[in-house]
């Protein structure tokens, strides 16, 4: 398996700079030091009472109320080189980053609003269009973003009507990575706090791994919007936006992870499995375990056939459900899953995954991992 540490060597040894680049590297991480140097100095921000009201963007025709995103977010759901780069413990940047945020300016900041992480500068605006990083909420592995898309022309959402879920029919060529990441997926969804105000919400909800178990706190987001494609209900779709949209910001928030007690034996499909950890936040749960039984050959790529389908069920498909205090529950068994054979032919298997709301660590009541039920309480 090639490591991080493989592709930042070869990476590395593919760079060659001039001495003019070189001179303006070395003046970027000067000016980035004296920088950095000066934030230590500044005096400390207002108390968080005063964030309530998010600041606004000079020329804009209103103020986006941070109340309003909070509550969005919740309906979202519902339905190293130098000093100006930050990487966590064991992590090593990507050099096409460094540089990136040499050249083109450090990620954005986040500030800390309660548990939930609220962006500061992170915006882009192409061809009418803003998009807005407004906040971040997750645990270790898995986090849900809000983006503000507001248009200058409002008249362009006018016939842009939610479903019973309270979604909007709009789709976005947007992607994300997290510096550090080594896999994961998700989901997306556009809604309307504010009907009316020119602004949608697009709400990014994913799971990751990393490497050494590492977390993603405290890493840089990259993110990328270039189209928003409005649906009708026979599939058919018209183009309401095309833009640049790049933003960068840290994934700062507080991280909500319950770790369970572990250790429990129980079995899949007759093979025995041994539950290695559980976790559970107030958006999302990851289930390690380990069962005897390997996937084996799965037959030619892209042709999956009933076979192969039925042996990566025997290795991945454990069933894990998270119970609530209201009495409902979730569904964690199709997850973000990744399995690695051992020499010894058992599989480790990772299974984390984002629920359909967010919800208090505390209204977790348990997570039940094939037969055994292990309660949030006794952790």
């Amino acid at each position: 398996m090639t490591s991080p540490l493989d592709s930042y060597t070869r990476s590395m040894d593919g760079l060659h700079f001039s001495d003019e680049a070189k001179a303006r590297m070395a003046e970027g991480l000067r000016a980035a030091a004296a920088a950095k140097g000066a934030e230590k100095n500044v005096q400390p921000k207002a108390p968080a009472e005063v964030l309530i009201m998010s600041e606004r963007r000079p020329g804009r025709r209103h103020t986006r109320r941070w109340a309003r995103v909070a509550a969005g977010l919740a309906i979202a759901l519902v339905l190293g080189g130098g000093t100006t780069v930050a990487a966590a413990a064991g992590v090593l940047p990507n050099p096409a980053d460094v540089l990136s945020d040499v050249f083109g300016g450090a990620p954005a900041q986040t500030e800390l609003l309660n548990e939930v992480g609220r962006p500061i500068g992170a915006s882009a605006t192409s061809n009418g269009v803003t998009v807005t990083a407004e906040a971040v909420v997750g645990d270790r592995s898995n986090y849900t973003v809000v983006y503000d898309v507001e248009f200058d022309d409002p008249s362009v959402l006018e016939d842009i009507e939610p479903g019973e879920d309270g979604t909007l029919p709009l789709v976005a060529d947007a992607t994300c990575y997290i510096d550090g990441v080594n896999g994961g997926g998700g989901g997306a969804r556009f809604y309307d706090a504010d009907p009316g105000d020119g602004t949608i919400q697009y709400a990014e909800t994913m799971g990751f791994s990393t490497w050494n178990d590492a977390g993603i706190i405290g890493r840089t987001m990259r993110f990328w919007m270039s189209e928003i494609r409005a649906y009708d209900a026979e599939g058919g779709y018209e183009t309401l936006a095309t833009g640049d949209w790049h933003l960068k910001f840290e994934m700062n928030y507080v991280d909500t992870t319950v770790d369970l007690p572990a250790g429990q034996k129980t079995t899949w499909q007759g093979a025995d499995v041994t539950i290695d950890a559980v976790a559970v936040s107030s958006v999302g749960v990851t289930v390690d375990y380990t069962i005897d039984r390997q996937i084996d050959d799965l037959g030619p790529s892209g042709q999956l056939s009933d076979e192969a389908e039925a042996k990566m069920e025997a290795v991945t498909g454990l069933p894990v459900t998270v119970t609530f205090a209201d009495g409902t529950t979730f569904d964690a068994t199709n997850a973000n899953t990744h399995a690695q054979e051992q020499n010894d032919g058992t599989s480790a298997v990772t299974k984390t995954v984002t629920y359909d709301r967010i919800i208090a660590a505390g209204d977790i009541v348990s997570v039940t991992v094939g037969d055994v039920e292990i309660p949030v309480s006794a952790a």
